[in-house]
């Protein structure tokens, strides 16, 4: 009896022995299965999906989504899959600046894209320096922002503009009025109609400089967010301006075009008005926005200023059943510049991103990004292949309805444009002299 309990006792212990074993090698097995697990690289697009540009904004957002359907459609970035998350700055920089942490801290991102307000722009970039990750602005366009790099690169060398900034914004428009409607119309006034935010105070302050050197009176209005009417172009009107110079992103645009059609102002309307450079303007203005000229981005218009920005707005077009606007392509660029930049330096390290930023030029839609070492700035000064585009547009083109439809028609720059082919609005008394 005894022997038959010990033997009892050695097959029970036998039995736990292996089960234990086998246990082990299960865990082992599932740990190792786990570490094979190629966990996603994760990149933070923050964009406006509430406030004034929300449709900038969901524009952006269908971008980012596009972009990361593109890159894991070729196998990912460093054989993982890439994973982007959108988060909503509700245009505010006390927003911009919670989600950027949540981006960095809570989801993990090794790096940060989009961005459509200035404002939002230098919080962000106070978060990226101090957490040290990489940020790509698209369509921000304050010159403080490359200031922040130039005064302190140590702390801000995370911070990279693929766009253009404020001092290239208006010079397309600002040549077309001092190049060829001075000469032709004798236009001598300029009064800018600014909506108070800090790109578009930064334009206005350089084009005025820039317009003054070359003979002309300058006069400033300021406008405020969110309001319902806009009596300040009467009293340009009154002050004797020959062009009034809108410089707003916001729908606000749109009360613009519809103040200067409405009360006939005696004026030609030429400036960086964003809603108006988008397809849907003609509708959503009822066709009032003829005869305005502003900046038009070419995948906006579908002009094939690389062989690259036709296909990708008609596939965009396809994709979400509306036309792109001028964001969208921004942040598709943006993220294009960070999918190179980790398969270039082979890692998601920060400070290896930014050695290989600041060394390399990237491909991208409208051309090739090459960052200033000294501000990391795109450098458009260094004129094509390299992308000279800004995201309020880089063609002068003027609504018109031709026959009886209406059509972009794009007057500026030469050869690409013809300026006779621009009109004045037929209320205008011309010529001004």
């Amino acid at each position: 009896m005894k022997g038959g309990l010990k033997g009892y006792k050695w097959t029970i212990a036998v039995i736990l022995v292996v089960a234990m074993l086998s246990l082990s090698a299960f865990t082992i097995g599932c740990a190792e299965k786990k570490k094979e697990t190629k966990e996603p690289i994760k990149i933070g697009v923050i964009v406006p999906l509430t406030g004034a540009p929300a449709r900038a904004g969901k524009a952006m957002a269908n971008a980012a989504k596009m972009a990361e359907e593109d890159i894991n459609a070729k196998g990912g970035l460093l054989g993982r899959p890439v994973k982007i998350i959108v988060y909503d700055s509700e245009d505010k920089p006390e927003v911009g600046k919670s989600v950027a942490e949540k981006a960095i801290l809570q989801d993990g991102v090794v790096a940060l894209a989009g961005i459509f307000r200035s404002e939002v722009s230098m919080v962000v970039a106070d978060v990226a320096a101090e957490h040290k990750i990489p940020l790509v602005v698209g369509t921000a366009q304050t010159p403080k922002l490359s200031q922040l790099v130039e005064q302190d690169y140590d702390k801000y060398k995370y911070v990279f503009r693929s766009t253009t900034n404020a001092t290239f914004l208006g010079k397309p428009l600002t040549s077309f009025i001092m190049d060829y409607l001075a000469p032709k119309y004798g236009v001598k006034k300029i009064a800018f109609l600014t909506e108070d935010v800090l790109w578009a105070r930064g334009l206005t302050a350089i084009e005025t400089k820039n317009l003054e050197a070359h003979g002309f009176e300058v006069k400033t209005w300021l406008v405020p967010l969110g309001v319902t009417e806009i009596p300040e172009m009467k009293q340009m009107e009154e002050w004797g301006a020959d062009v009034i110079f809108p410089v707003f992103s916001s729908d606000n645009g749109y009360l613009v075009t519809r103040t200067y059609a409405e009360q006939k102002i005696n004026a030609f309307l030429i400036g960086v008005n964003n809603p108006i450079a988008s397809p849907e303007a003609w509708e959503k203005t009822e066709g009032r926005c003829e005869y305005e000229t502003t900046g038009f981005a070419s995948p906006v218009i579908k002009y094939p200023v690389t062989d690259q920005v036709v296909p990708w707005a008609e596939r965009y077009t396809q994709k979400y059943g509306v036309e792109g606007l001028n964001g969208a392509a921004d942040t598709y660029e943006a993220l294009q510049v960070i999918f190179q930049a980790i398969e270039k330096a082979g890692t998601t390290d920060a400070d290896a991103l930014v050695k290989v930023m600041e060394q390399n030029e990237f491909d991208v839609l409208r051309g090739k990004v090459k960052f200033s070492p000294k501000n990391h700035d795109q450098m458009a000064w260094l004129g094509p292949p390299y992308k000279t585009e800004s995201p309020l547009g880089g063609l002068v083109g003027q609504w018109q309805e031709v026959n009886g439809k209406p059509k972009i028609v794009v007057v500026w720059p030469k050869p690409i444009g013809n300026p006779d082919d621009w009109k004045p609005a037929p209320w205008v008394t011309v010529p001004r002299s």
